[in-house]
């Protein structure tokens, strides 16, 4: 279980987050909508540990994020940006970097499965990625994140780039995990209908505060 309690963040004059309060169960499925600016994305990065709250704490399983070290987070509650970051010049540079934190030996059946199922399986593993497009580096990008599939899957607007046809791809394999694996996902997205079409509960984020909260199905 995710828990935001009374969580600010206000770096300077100007809060970004006020006083936020959100408890997300493992295995439950939630999409984030509001007006660009609103803190969406902030909401994300402090739930990935990534940037500290000004006031309140963040709780996983009841424990506060200070008492887990760092690498704990990460492989439990993993984060997507919209613009994908990509590792060293390969696609197996990529794939492999999860397993190589963990000092495993990469999962190459795995790595090729989601090539497949992500539509990308024109390319092979040693395949250069400098020239991807921006919806070829975000499914990459996502594919390195379900090498291990963590307990929570933060994403923030991580299809922006996708056609139609690609998006619902990637929906597939991470819903799939959702079903399969009991992956919790937390989606921010500025697409309506997709924030109603597979999840569970839609949180709307307005200067700071969230604004309303619906249970969907």
């Amino acid at each position: 279980m995710l828990e935001l309690k009374n969580i600010t963040f206000q770096p300077n004059s100007s809060p970004i987050l006020s006083h936020i309060n959100l408890t997300i169960n493992e295995g439950e499925t939630v999409s984030i909508i509001g007006p660009s600016g609103s803190g969406k994305s902030t909401l994300l990065r402090l739930m990935a540990d990534l940037i500290s709250p000004t006031d309140g704490q963040c709780y996983l399983n009841g424990e506060s994020y200070i008492n887990y070290k760092p690498e704990q987070l990460r492989q439990t509650i993993s984060y997507c940006p919209q613009t994908p970051i990509i590792f060293g010049e390969t696609i197996l540079d990529n794939v492999s970097f999860p397993a190589k934190v963990r000092k495993e030996k990469c999962d190459i059946k795995r790595a090729n499965y989601l090539l497949t199922a992500f539509n990308l399986s024109q390319y092979d593993l040693n395949t250069n990625v400098s020239r991807f497009s921006g919806g070829e580096k975000q499914r990459l990008a996502i594919i390195r994140q379900l090498m291990y599939v963590p307990k929570f899957l933060l994403l923030d607007e991580a299809t922006s780039a996708l056609d139609h046809h690609n998006q619902q791809l990637v929906e597939q394999e991470i819903f799939k995990c959702h079903k399969e694996k009991g992956l919790g996902i937390i989606w921010i997205t500025h697409d309506i209908k997709q924030s109603t079409r597979l999840f569970s509960r839609r949180l709307t984020i307005e200067k700071g505060k969230i604004s309303n909260e619906e249970v969907i199905k």
